[in-house]
């Protein structure tokens, strides 16, 4: 769904239709319970979580500033209402030199795409939730919902650099991880 057609729907809603408003849920509720789940790891939760998300977006719906994406919107409530509650502390510090070459060079974003696919999300899943706590925050947020890293700082207060080095690590650890799940699997079907 575009923003041009999110915003149209939204006039909808704010003339009245409130079942106007189901055509966006349909449209955001995957992306919102995988946002929800890669923060707490669990899927009661995180249905709960966005369907929390879901009625508070309806009822600030007037307060919504269409200068962005809706979705960009329900995304963040999704993730402050997840971290609320697992009840991390908005601040974090994670130190640049963490990094196994010291500092992170060139754009960190680069050309990683999560795979597509029933078949290629089940590993992508289980290969997150091996993942350190805020690499996978910032992968979910980065490459599931498409936030741009100055997106992510305002939602986190993670600093940009660190932001930066997190997406960086976590795709290092998440191919790892990604290989040795998936040489698993291939070493089960060889076996009779």
């Amino acid at each position: 769904m575009t923003q041009q057609e999110e915003h149209i729907i939204i006039s909808k809603v704010l003339a009245g239709n409130s079942e106007a408003f189901a055509s966006l849920v349909y449209a955001c509720q995957d992306l919102a319970v995988i946002t929800a789940y890669n923060i707490l790891l669990n899927r009661e939760d995180a249905e709960e979580i966005a369907q929390d998300a879901f009625v508070q977006a309806y009822q600030s719906l007037a307060s919504f500033k269409k200068e962005s994406r809706f979705s960009s919107w329900l995304y963040r409530i999704v993730v402050n209402k997840a971290l609320n509650k697992k009840s991390i502390k908005r601040h974090y510090t994670i130190a640049i030199t963490e990094t196994d070459g010291g500092t992170v060079a060139g754009d960190l974003a680069g050309d990683f795409v999560f795979p597509q696919g029933a078949e290629n999300r089940k590993y992508i899943q289980a290969a997150l939730q091996q993942l350190q706590f805020n690499e996978r925050l910032c992968l979910t947020l980065h490459y599931l919902n498409e936030f741009s890293i100055p997106e992510i700082n305002q939602l986190t207060n993670l600093s940009q650099a660190n932001i930066k080095v997190l997406l960086h690590r976590g795709r290092k650890n998440l191919y790892g991880i990604l290989k040795s799940l998936l040489k698993d699997e291939l070493t089960q079907l060889k076996q009779p």
